[in-house]
């Protein structure tokens, strides 16, 4: 038998596993420390199966690959649902993303409860200067928001997003790429601006670009973002350096996006060479 491809995601394995079976190309899986191994078992078929699992690995959930057994995805990736969710939406997040989700909502409620002195306290200094006696203030901003349909964009897109880096990779992976991004985007927004700005937008741009070019660079990790859901995103960037460039961060929303598309570049490439011995 001739290895095919190396996978770390069960799930994405058996799925790739089952689209080469409708081609009446025979695999075999072995797993051991965290990898998913194809074997297969007639090497006159390997150029076919290669071009096979190399498409489906660029884009899992699209509707070529679909049939009965897989048809329920999960909209942000395209993925089998039960790759994602475990027992509902909240149930499915792990403690970072819960964590920021619930903070973010509870500051958002401080002022109607307590006051304004918390919104003060993690906005952004008036200068530089202040950041050596409050250095908190380099990321709190990214919990701040000014309505309801800003905070409720920013979760929902943080809990998908950073809901698959804390499954698939790691909490600590989570906390210090949303702390780089924060403190990236929110600096880029204050030379922009000034200190009067907020909200999580820049770190979700951080987070989707990072995702998405960890899903290009390393295929084999089996959760790249789906192609509409990135033209989405920046679509509305675009949308808002053009007609929304007085009410929205978009220096928080640039930076971050190519912040994290660095940072998933050249993390997908360091894991691609290490683990993806298929190509």
């Amino acid at each position: 038998m001739l290895e095919l491809v190396r996978l770390n995601n069960e799930k994405l394995a058996r799925q790739l596993a089952h689209v080469l079976g409708r081609e009446g190309i025979r695999t075999r899986e072995e797993a051991g420390d965290g990898e998913f191994v194809l074997f297969l078992e007639d090497p006159a078929r390997h150029d076919e199966a290669r071009r096979i699992s190399e498409a489906f690995l660029r884009d899992p959930g699209a509707r070529r690959w679909q049939d009965n057994a897989w048809q329920a995805s999960e909209p942000v990736t395209g993925l089998p649902r039960q790759q994602v969710f475990s027992g509902g939406w909240f149930a499915s997040m792990g403690p970072v993303t819960r964590t920021v989700l619930v903070v973010t909502a509870l500051i958002y409620a401080s002022p109607y409860v307590i006051g304004p002195d918390i919104y003060y306290a993690l906005m952004f200094p008036q200068s530089l200067d202040g950041l050596a006696a409050q250095p908190w203030r380099l990321f709190s901003p990214m919990l701040l928001h000014f309505s309801v349909l800003h905070i409720i964009f920013n979760l929902l897109w943080w809990s998908d997003l950073g809901r698959l880096i804390e499954r698939f990779q790691s909490s600590f992976q989570l906390i210090w790429i949303t702390l780089l991004v924060a403190a990236v985007s929110n600096l880029a927004q204050f030379m922009d601006t000034g200190p009067r700005f907020g909200g999580l937008s820049g770190v979700v741009y951080g987070l989707l670009g990072y995702l998405w070019l960890y899903g290009k660079t390393n295929p084999a990790a089996g959760y790249q973002l789906r192609r509409e859901i990135v033209i989405l995103m920046l679509v509305w960037l675009v949308i808002c350096y053009v007609g929304l460039a007085d009410i929205v961060a978009n220096a928080a929303h640039l930076s971050g996006l190519i912040t994290g598309a660095a940072l998933g570049a050249g993390i997908g490439l360091y894991r691609r060479a290490r683990y993806y011995k298929g190509g």
